[in-house]
């Protein structure tokens, strides 16, 4: 298998240099040709057009903190900022899913992005408890 490589990498090389070669002297090889006045000279009119932009995906942010949800509004407010969540938003507790009721009084971590001027969080991770250390007994 490795030399089935060395060779196909050394024929790609091969054909890479010849055509850089090739072009080189077709270039050099090209007969002078006889040249117009400028003045009959058209300019050449562009016809073809950028391909258009790809519009930029918003960048997503994250904010750390305690969260209350108010079902009645359906806004998460995690200190200062305030977030609605996205139909698709998902909301996990650990590698659980959890329900926006879980949200309030918990410390939580929220992705977002800003769309028109909105926070949309598209997910929401639910802070758990880290286990307590059992202590050791001594002899």
């Amino acid at each position: 298998m490795r030399r089935f490589v060395t060779i196909l990498t050394a024929v790609v090389a091969v054909a890479a240099f010849s055509t850089m070669a090739f072009a080189q002297a077709t270039t050099a090889a090209k007969p002078a040709t006889a040249t117009k006045p400028a003045a009959a000279v058209q300019p050449a009119v562009a016809t073809t057009q950028a391909p258009a932009a790809k519009p930029a995906k918003p960048a997503k942010l994250s904010v750390k903190g305690e969260g209350k949800y108010d079902e009645a509004t359906k806004v998460l407010t995690v200190g200062d900022k305030t977030f609605t969540l996205a139909p698709d938003a998902k909301i996990m507790m650990g590698a659980k899913a959890a329900t926006t009721a879980d949200l309030t009084g918990k410390n939580v971590m929220v992705t977002y992005t800003v769309v028109d001027g909105n926070n949309v969080a598209s997910k929401v991770t639910i802070a758990t408890a880290k286990p307590a250390k059992v202590a050791a007994p001594k002899k």
